[in-house]
């Protein structure tokens, strides 16, 4: 074989080579970037449905505050006449001023962004900054919630504690009406009338405008996905 013909081979083989090479470089860019697609897709998914779940306790925690106030409003409309007053109605508001409350806002669908460096993947700083915002947002609702139901809780523990109990819950359960007829009892039902709630709004607002920004931008890559089968 002459020295042409080996040197032709040789370049036939370095070409087969070489588009080889670079056809797999290319395919698995191409299947990457399908990765890469798939994983900020499952965790924007994620992020929605806990942002979603956090709207919904928001709202449930803001209603349990104002059936609270209406609760105490209750009471100190018929402080005069509670023997008179039906039982299941007495029972009903005395729940709703005595119960436990705390509120938590889960962020590990915020935390897998961080951790997984998913938020490079996104290519949209207004989408980051908006999912940022909103956890800022359902963070600054647990502080302020909390710190309401803190000062609530600080009230009734001035009447209601360890050396006053018995004469409160003789029976095992807060009597509602010894309570209220007490100076500390009182005031506690009125403050609870006088507070300002903290306003839901300010907190969903963010939360809501992430969840827009979120659906935009699942919808777009949809419509990208589809658009390229229609053209294979």
């Amino acid at each position: 074989m002459s020295s042409k013909d080996n040197f032709i081979n040789f370049v036939i083989s370095f070409l087969a080579i070489f588009f080889g090479m670079l056809c797999t470089f290319v395919g698995q860019g191409i299947i990457d970037r399908a990765a890469d697609r798939n994983e900020v897709r499952s965790a924007l998914e994620l992020v929605r449905s806990e942002l979603a779940s956090n709207i919904e306790d928001i709202n449930t925690m803001a209603d349990y505050l104002k059936q609270e106030k209406r609760s105490a409003d209750y009471f100190l409309e018929n402080r005069a006449k509670l023997d008179k007053c039906p039982i299941d109605s007495v029972n009903f508001h005395a729940g709703m001023l005595l119960a436990d409350a705390s509120m938590t806002l889960p962020h590990n669908a915020l935390e897998l962004l961080k951790m997984s460096s998913l938020f490079q993947k996104l290519g949209d700083d207004q989408l980051s900054m908006d999912i940022i915002r909103a956890y800022d947002s359902c963070e600054y609702s647990v502080a302020k919630y909390n710190e309401f139901i803190s000062d609530r809780d600080e009230k009734f523990n001035q009447t209601i504690n360890e050396n006053s109990i018995t004469q409160f819950a003789s029976s095992g359960y807060i009597d509602i009406k010894k309570f209220i007829n007490t100076t500390n009892g009182l005031y506690t039902i009125r403050w609870i009338t006088t507070q300002v709630t903290p306003d839901k709004e300010q907190f969903i607002n963010d939360v809501e405008r992430a969840i827009s920004s979120i659906d935009r931008y699942l919808a777009a890559g949809r419509q990208s996905h589809n658009k390229k089968l229609r053209k294979n």
